[in-house]
């Protein structure tokens, strides 16, 4: 009989049993299992079969050509790379709804992060039908966000029902229609077309006004594919392109006010286009484009079927990252303004570097012609002839009485005594002479970085110099991360000569610079 004292520490009946290991030579299937089901008499055994290899994901090239005339040099088109079937049912009812029309129905409100049909109600349907009838129409009536989208969905995924151009015109004619009332139709509709242009390759739109291709610009990523043609200076897209992006903005001299405003806004985008033409520095991509790359993923943010979706990589000449190009720009609009301000006869320049003699030449040969300085001082009166002068400035000849003269002397004697008489007024100081103008200073650079941000990249600038949410700010207002950050190491590069942010944060090295710059930028 064994002592209960040594059973206690036998612990084999309450530890896990070792399992057998399989006998040599046999291998074991780790890929398939052995699941029954039910219990009792009914229970049943499946072998689970072993997991096949993975399809290949689809990354072929299904496109590839070289735009003419265009800052875009080469695009490819590539397969999206894996299937997918989440939006068939999208599919079939934008085909079977497409040509149904409704004559008259009242306005329902809708909403929708990714409208479709199935999510609207039978009274949502049918003025979603009575709209888009309306549309095409030209009439352009009451709706939602959610309607727009919609319909922008259709054009984009319904390749057999329509020619490209036409569904290009009519998502063209819906931008314009309802822009100045959906504010971010704008960015979102921007890059839409211009990926629909990319992929069915097509120039961009002629349909859309010079002044909103300007706009379109300003919130799209690929902003260079809107220029319509690189050997055309005239190109009013590259022109405002070109000028606006600067380091400099006149708006802010000090030189610019109410009083010439007008001269400024007049010559000094003219100047600067003249000079461009007359001494070709946009020909040939000179001064020195920068040839960039960017892969995209095709309408981002829309509802795209499988069989649509796809990739875009484009090579092109970049006028926002080509930091040469945006320097001799910007010395361009200062020397114009240089020349403005000697028209108006003020003293302090502005300091101009990088220019040849050529280009300067140019310059003020525009203003010779459109703004000489005389045009701008006021023309002195003419002399008056002799005989006006005489008779206006010079004392009538009355001959001497005695009488008049001691009259007049006693009155001055008098006037004399009542000015002795009352107390002496503190003689006003005589006023300080104006102080000679002083030649502008330049302020510190990340000041001058700060003052050039736009309004959403300084918010975005202080947000991360604060430890702010970043996303958070920019999925509020619509706006792209990557793309605020690489507009604002743009300029950062031109005003201090290196890039501020990396990985969504301020380098740390310049984070009091940084900090103090701002704290002085209301």
């Amino acid at each position: 009989m064994s002592d209960e004292r040594d059973d206690f520490w036998d612990l084999s009946d309450i530890t896990p049993k070792k399992k057998r290991s399989a006998p040599a030579g046999k291998a074991t299937d780790t890929d398939a299992a052995e699941v029954s089901f039910g219990s009792g008499g009914t229970t049943a055994k499946y072998i689970i079969p072993r997991r096949g290899a993975a399809p290949e994901k689809r990354s072929e090239v299904i496109l590839d050509y070289q735009p003419e005339n265009s800052l875009i040099l080469r695009v490819k088109i590539c397969r999206w790379p894996s299937d997918y079937s989440f939006y068939n049912r999208f599919l079939q009812d934008a085909l079977k709804y497409y040509r149904v029309k409704c004559e008259e129905a009242p306005f329902v409100p809708f909403f929708s992060y990714l409208p479709q049909y199935n999510q609207m109600n039978i009274d949502q349907l049918r003025y979603y039908l009575y709209w888009r009838q309306q549309v095409s129409r030209g009439n352009y009536i009451k709706t939602d966000y959610s309607y727009i989208f919609l319909y922008l969905y259709e054009l984009i995924n319904l390749e057999g029902v329509s020619t490209p151009e036409r569904r290009l015109s009519a998502m063209c004619s819906l931008l314009l229609g309802y822009r100045d009332k959906f504010k971010s139709l704008d960015r979102y509709a921007g890059e839409w077309i211009c990926d629909f242009c990319l992929i069915h390759r097509l120039p961009p739109p002629d349909s859309l006004p010079d002044d909103v291709v300007s706009e379109l610009m300003t919130v799209v990523n690929l902003r260079e594919f809107y220029v319509k043609d690189i050997n055309s200076i005239h190109d009013a897209a590259l022109k405002d392109f070109i000028i606006r992006n600067n380091s400099y903005k006149y708006e802010t001299s000090v030189a610019y006010n109410e009083k010439t405003k007008s001269l400024f806004d007049r010559h000094l985008i003219r100047s600067v286009i003249y000079t461009l033409e007359k001494t070709e520095n946009i020909k040939d991509g000179e001064p020195a484009l920068l040839k960039t790359t960017v892969s995209r993923t095709a309408y981002n943010g829309a509802l795209c079927v499988s069989e649509t979706k796809c990739r875009i990589d484009a090579e092109y000449l970049s006028l926002n990252r080509s930091y040469r190009f945006r320097g001799m720009i910007t010395s361009l609009v200062k020397c114009a303004e240089n020349n403005i301000r000697a028209a108006l006869s003020v003293k302090s320049r502005l300091s101009v570097t990088g220019l040849s003699g050529e280009v300067t030449d140019v310059m003020k040969e525009y203003f010779a012609l459109y703004l000489p300085p005389v045009s701008l001082r006021q023309k002195k009166r003419p002399k008056p002839e002799d005989t006006i002068k005489n008779e206006l400035y010079d004392a009538l000849d009355t001959g001497f009485d005695p009488e008049t003269a001691a009259k007049l002397e006693a009155d001055s004697w008098e006037l004399t005594k009542r000015l002795t008489d009352e107390p002496e007024e503190e003689e006003a100081p005589e006023e300080a002479p104006a102080a000679a103008e002083e030649p502008e200073e330049e302020a510190p650079p990340y000041v001058g970085l700060c003052k050039a941000l736009l309004p959403h990249q300084l918010e975005l600038l202080r947000i991360m110099a604060n430890g702010g949410d970043v996303m958070r700010f920019c999925r509020e207002n619509g706006l792209l991360p990557d793309a605020v950050i690489s507009d604002i190491n743009s300029l950062a590069y031109e005003y201090t000569g290196d890039v501020i942010i990396e990985n969504k944060n301020i380098i740390e090295d310049y984070k009091c610079d940084i900090s103090g710059a701002l704290d002085m930028i209301k």
